[in-house]
């Protein structure tokens, strides 16, 4: 202390001094008194202090300025108010904004609060995708159903049309009511007694090819019998669990066109103004297809070798098994394609063996799509629920993989739903033919939405998808309503769905929870 009084200014005055003289001094005084106290605080500039003894402190620590001890309040300074273009430009590595896009308003990007619409009808002509399917993933509670059902809602409120492949719930049923014509009904039941589908139905023919020009006779009847073949190869192979070889492939395509011929179907004779109900009423029905198998041509049986028969005796679960009566008949079901959605109730069907189940769907959704690949019939949203029954044989994935290339030529979208990517496990074992066809499925997809995926399937999901270290550590906690949005080769945006109280109601999949 002796050091800090040495150093300290003596201040007096004489009697002869002037009363300013005293004034200027006592200022002077003040504030050597004032330095000092601080001094004592907070230390001198200098070090007068070396070599003394520190002192001590009470719990909170010395009261230092800036040091926040004390009793100084800290306040944080007033955001200025600036849109999200602004303030993507002024914080670029924080703030994301959207695509530009302007149909079909989904909700907000979580980094910076900018508008996330994506209409891929838009988004293709921008050449933000190449291919028009979209993959979305989300664990059950992750809010992956409102998340597909207000993007579905919108883009068909926005000019579009929708068609559920599924509804093992009933969940879309009700959305499809809030949004259809007055008097119709947009749902067809599959798998009520009375209600049948007829698989091999023609459907509608188009007016023109994928190039634009005029379709002729030749190629509609080619279009027609290969869906046909297609899809009845499809369905043997699921009843028998192999692929057919080439004597049972040709004594089914003979038997389809021997029982179109004696049912008096003229495919050529068919015009695009012909109603997809007037097309029906001539078709072939499976039991037409056995009843040819049974009994073929002279030349088809020297080229077959009997091969037919036992063809027939695998199809007959059709007539006679858990599907009898749903499949094996004239369509009573009809397709209003006007309407802005259409939903194939399938919950009747979920009782039935998951073998069962695979040939219903199969069913449905070639009969289905006879009518809509059609590039007359608009720009249309295909949704399929619970995409993984879709996923469980490869013939069936042979068909997906054709639809997903053509989507393009008529003018579809596709949405498939998976609880999680290893779904694509349940196609086949490493390496084989319906593990590739699973990954080529994938391949195609140009739009990727993601929820939050449970710690077990992040790596295969981050692997698959091809995900940064930052977009796997988000989707691992991103709450519920948000999600991953991948679209072509685009940075990811985390996104939060948007809905209203209304669509909050419809799309309500709670209710068996609530009292």
């Amino acid at each position: 202390m002796s050091k800090q009084k040495s150093q300290m200014r003596i201040v007096s005055w004489d009697a002869e001094t002037t009363r300013q003289g005293r004034r200027a001094l006592r200022i002077a005084a003040a504030k050597e008194s004032a330095r000092l106290r601080k001094e004592w605080k907070t230390g001198p500039a200098e070090d007068v202090t070396a070599g003394l003894a520190k002192r001590s402190f009470s719990a909170g620590g010395e009261s230092r300025e800036r040091n926040l001890r004390g009793s100084s309040v800290v306040s944080r300074p007033t955001m200025a108010a600036a849109s999200t273009f602004t303030l993507a430009g002024a914080f670029p590595w924080v703030s994301q904004s959207g695509l530009g896009t302007t149909r079909a308003f989904i909700g907000t990007v979580t980094d910076g609060g900018g508008m996330w619409c994506l209409d891929p009808w838009e988004a293709y002509s921008r050449d933000l995708i190449s291919g028009m399917s979209c993959v979305l993933i989300g664990t059950v509670g992750t809010g992956k159903s409102t998340t597909v059902k207000a993007w579905v809602k919108r883009m068909v409120q926005a000019g579009r049309q929708a068609i559920i492949m599924s509804d093992s719930k009933g969940e879309w049923s009700i959305v499809a009511r809030a949004l259809a014509v007055e008097g119709k009904d947009p749902e067809i039941t599959v798998g009520v007694p009375g209600r049948v589908l007829n698989p091999l139905d023609p459907g509608k023919r188009p007016g023109t090819d994928q190039k634009g020009k005029r379709l002729n006779d030749d190629t509609w009847v080619r279009m027609a019998r290969s869906r046909r073949s297609t899809m009845m190869k499809t369905i043997v192979h699921i009843l028998s669990g192999r692929a057919l070889d080439g004597d049972e492939k040709l004594a089914l395509s003979r038997a389809i066109t021997d029982a179109a011929k004696a049912c008096g179907e003229d495919l050529a004779a068919m015009t695009p103004e012909t109603s997809i109900s007037e097309a029906a009423a001539t078709a072939p029905t499976i039991p037409d297809v056995i009843a040819a198998l049974r009994a073929p041509s002279a030349e088809t049986e020297s080229f077959t070798t009997g091969a037919g028969r036992g063809v027939a005796n695998t199809l007959m679960e059709l007539v006679e098994g858990d599907l009898a009566g749903l499949f094996d008949g004239r369509s009573t079901v009809s397709f209003d394609a006007s309407l802005p959605m259409l939903v194939f109730n399938t919950r009747p069907l979920r009782d039935l063996a998951p073998q069962a189940r695979r040939i219903a769907s199969h069913c449905v959704s070639s009969w289905a799509e006879s009518v809509f690949t059609n590039r007359d019939s608009g720009q249309r949203i295909a949704v399929y629920e619970e995409g993984w029954e879709n996923l469980d044989d490869e013939a069936s994935l042979e068909r997906m993989v054709a639809q997903w290339k053509l989507a393009r030529d008529y003018g579809l979208f596709n949405i498939l739903i998976l609880h999680k990517l290893s779904d694509l496990n349940r196609s086949g074992d490493e390496g084989s033919r319906a593990r590739e066809l699973a990954v080529s499925l994938l391949a195609d997809t140009d739009i990727r939405v993601v929820h939050r995926q449970k710690s077990d399937q992040l790596k295969a999901t981050a692997d698959l998808l091809r995900l940064t270290g930052s977009e796997r550590e988000e989707i691992s906690r991103a709450p519920k309503g948000v999600a991953l949005w991948k679209v072509g080769e685009l940075e990811g945006r985390m996104v939060r769905t948007v809905r209203t109280k209304l669509e909050g109601e419809l799309f309500d999949t709670d209710q068996a929870m609530v009292s």
